[in-house]
């Protein structure tokens, strides 16, 4: 009913011109392909440049009228409201930017709604960061909108699914790439996922997660088609400040090393993959800057959710670190697996 409402509503303003079918369904969610609509051609069409500051300031909060999808095709996300959601309170409750409310509290549709809100500001979180992740786009109700991973409305694959050979050094290559983007989720966007696996890893050509406006066929370069990994189904993911974030960081860490262990490949231990997530960033930047962000008061700004969706988090985004290189900390974690001699 609301969901069918809220896809007519995109359609008309031209976020996407049409709905398909379903490429996934889950217990929690169904995921639907949209071509692109009228808007994002048009961003498209105003040429490939990025200022990748607007990256830092997006708020995923405009308007549905003022939203295009950068070129993209869709990705419509509806969650279900359904009795699953019973042990979702602790991921809310816990999460410091939701203190004032109890996830239980909520009767079902609330939940789902309440649910949906905290995959968006996730979302926003982890692509102000520079995480690879989908681009959320717009949010109502129960129903998300994001860009579509993948080509022709074939969604791209979970990790679990390509076909790489046992041992094959490209399995090194996506262990490490995982790494470094949940490396990269902890500092920059102060987030664990705590539900990372190899069914919320997706494989893709790095053009369609890269920032800014599609790049066309024919403009795209060999670092546009290298493969990378992506991650998604973000409704769980929570504040470092939670108090079972450390607990759930080694859960995923664990997760993901079971998985490239099968693939035959050197990885970490579950100590030392801990230790390369949490160390420090080194920065160019302001000392004094970076120890101002280490305590969990700074969530206070964007603890009030009366507000909306995202435009509560600050708008500049306070959690950049200046200097985060991704090439240097993949090559200091292919270091890190040398040494190991595991």
């Amino acid at each position: 009913g609301n969901a069918r409402m809220h896809i007519a509503a995109a359609i008309n303003a031209g976020l996407i011109d049409n709905c398909n079918g379903v490429v996934k369904e889950g217990k929690e969610a169904m995921v639907y392909h949209a071509d692109g609509g009228w808007k994002g051609r048009d961003q498209q069409a105003g040429g490939t440049e990025m200022d990748t500051s607007s990256v830092a300031h997006y708020s995923g909060d405009g308007a549905l009228e003022t939203v295009g999808s950068d070129g993209y095709d869709v990705a419509v996300k509806v969650l279900k409201r359904i009795s699953e959601f019973k042990g979702r309170g602790t991921y809310v409750d816990g999460d410091p930017r939701y203190h004032k409310q109890k996830f239980k509290t909520n009767d079902r549709r609330d939940q789902v709604v309440l649910w949906t809100e905290k995959e968006y500001r996730n979302l926003i979180r982890a692509y102000r960061a520079g995480v690879p992740a989908p681009k959320p786009l717009y949010r109502k109700d129960n129903v998300l909108f994001l860009r579509f991973l993948g080509e022709e409305g074939w969604p791209s694959p979970q990790l679990r699914e390509i076909d790489v050979k046992r041992g094959s050094g490209k399995w090194t290559t996506f262990y490490v790439q995982t790494l470094v983007a949940v490396r990269r989720l902890y500092h920059c966007a102060r987030l664990i996922h705590a539900d990372l696996s190899e069914y919320n890893l997706l494989v893709c050509p790095s053009w369609q997660a890269a920032h800014g406006r599609m790049v066309v066929a024919e403009d795209r370069t060999a670092d546009d088609e290298t493969l990378r990994a992506v991650l998604i189904d973000f409704g769980q993911a929570v504040d470092i400040g939670h108090p079972s974030a450390a607990e759930w960081l080694r859960r995923d860490l664990s997760t993901v090393r079971d998985f490239f262990v099968k693939q035959g490949i050197k990885t970490l231990s579950d100590e030392d993959a801990e230790r390369f997530v949490t160390d420090p960033v080194e920065e160019g930047g302001d000392a004094k800057h970076d120890e101002a962000m280490t305590g969990s008061n700074d969530m206070e700004v964007d603890s009030d959710l009366s507000k909306g969706a995202a435009n509560s988090e600050d708008n500049n985004w306070r959690h950049a670190k200046q200097g985060w290189d991704d090439k240097k900390e993949m090559e200091s974690l292919l270091e890190k697996l040398r040494e190991s001699g595991r």
